[in-house]
């Protein structure tokens, strides 16, 4: 059973590699909170909240692997935030730049 260190680490990994993937689309790259929560949700077996990503995705933007963008002014509403992966997001997942503890990552 995975301690929930274990499962913040990979929650914040498949954030980025699922913004990763959206990287060059339609949109440049940024996915809605919404649809992240939603394609995480589809793999995740369950439990997993839209406060717990938005947590994830606020911890990732602060380290600079993501940045935000609000679509209202409401500081609560985190259904109205979109999110990206930065360089340094992208440095991470393709292993260019050492591992970061607080995703997860083979090479630790």
């Amino acid at each position: 059973m995975k301690t929930e260190t274990e499962r913040v680490r990979e929650l914040r990994r498949e954030i980025l590699r699922t913004l990763r993937a959206c990287q060059g689309d339609a949109y440049e790259g940024w996915l809605s909170q919404r649809s992240l929560f939603n394609v995480l949700r589809s793999g995740e077996p369950e439990g997993l909240t839209m406060f717990e990503v938005g947590r994830a995705c606020a911890y990732l933007a602060g380290k600079l692997y993501v940045e935000v963008r609000a679509r209202s002014e409401s500081k609560f509403e985190q259904a109205d935030r979109d999110w990206r992966i930065t360089p340094a997001g992208v440095d991470l997942m393709d292993e260019t730049i050492p591992p970061d503890p607080g995703v997860e990552d083979n090479r630790v």
